[in-house]
């Protein structure tokens, strides 16, 4: 990502999950609340994009910023349903954390050096482990790899080993 501007309501938003990787959709309404059965979440942003149980904490982006973190929702990605989220500048703000962004995401038809096992399309597991660059990787959560996702660019897919 390279910074973390919000998006409008009826932008696209994708995020990523380790039960159904990534999925799709808008946003639908900002500053809203949800209540789960261990209480109300305020603050939350409403989208149309599908989520099962275990996809919670995944990443939430729209085009090259990043928006938020998975909190839950209802449906399925077989149906369909509806996903909160919790946007990330607060959080950010609350924490006094730093978004880690890349102006550079590296040339798309590169593969790293000569031996990297790293490759755009391939789907991988947490626990995978490749090397990029000459250093190794291990999948901290299950995505297909897309250029500009190598794992230096990628810290929330990727920790070095």
């Amino acid at each position: 990502v390279t910074g973390s501007t919000q998006a409008p309501v009826g932008a696209s938003v994708c995020r990523s999950g380790s039960t159904t990787s990534w999925h799709c959709g808008t946003v639908q309404q900002h500053n809203t609340s949800v209540t789960y059965p261990e209480g109300t979440i305020t603050g939350v942003t409403r989208t149309s994009v599908c989520a099962e149980p275990g996809d919670s904490g995944g990443s939430y982006i729209s085009g090259s910023q990043a928006q938020g973190v998975t909190s839950g929702g209802s449906g399925n990605c077989s149906s369909g349903g509806t996903t909160y989220f919790q946007p990330v500048n607060p959080l950010l703000q609350n924490y006094g954390l730093t978004l880690r962004t890349t102006t550079d995401p590296g040339d798309p038809d590169d593969p790293g050096e000569p031996g990297g096992t790293w490759a755009a399309g391939t789907v991988y597991q947490p626990g995978d482990t490749v090397t990029y660059g000459g250093a190794g990787y291990r999948c901290l959560q299950g995505h297909q790899a897309q250029p500009g996702w190598e794992p230096p660019n990628a810290p929330a897919l990727w920790q070095r080993v």
